[in-house]
């Protein structure tokens, strides 16, 4: 599941706010922006169940289980996809694409395969 809209054809990557020059990126870039929060979250959470798990009733334990297992599956599987260009280097403009971690990976893959394709000289 990506957020928005990518393609990328020859020349170019296509976002649903920017295109951008294949020749122009410099770096593709997938990260997981809220693992780290996510898992300090959850494992806060966790460590309050365990602490007070004698003064909370079961369907509270379960409650606050849930939750924390919650945060730390969302943030292991929320990716954002950055496209940077040697032009916008220093400057806020970057392409940010919001999806899930695996489907953006492939993303990025099929960009960087296209990038190999130029620079071997297939499709000039």
């Amino acid at each position: 599941m990506i957020l928005g809209s990518i393609y990328i054809n020859n020349n170019a990557v296509i976002t649903h706010r920017d295109s951008y020059v294949l020749n122009n990126l410099s770096v593709i870039s997938v990260r997981r922006p809220f693992l780290g929060s996510a898992f300090l979250l959850g494992t806060a959470f966790s460590g309050f169940v365990c602490s007070f798990s004698d003064l909370l009733y079961q369907n509270e334990i379960i409650t606050i289980i849930s939750i924390s297992a919650a945060s730390m599956v969302a943030g292991w599987n929320v990716g954002q996809l950055k496209l940077l260009s040697r032009d916008l280097r220093g400057s806020e403009l970057s392409g940010a694409i919001w999806g899930s971690f695996s489907d953006l990976n492939l993303t990025r893959t099929k960009i960087v395969m296209q990038l190999s394709k130029i620079d071997e000289g297939e499709n000039k």
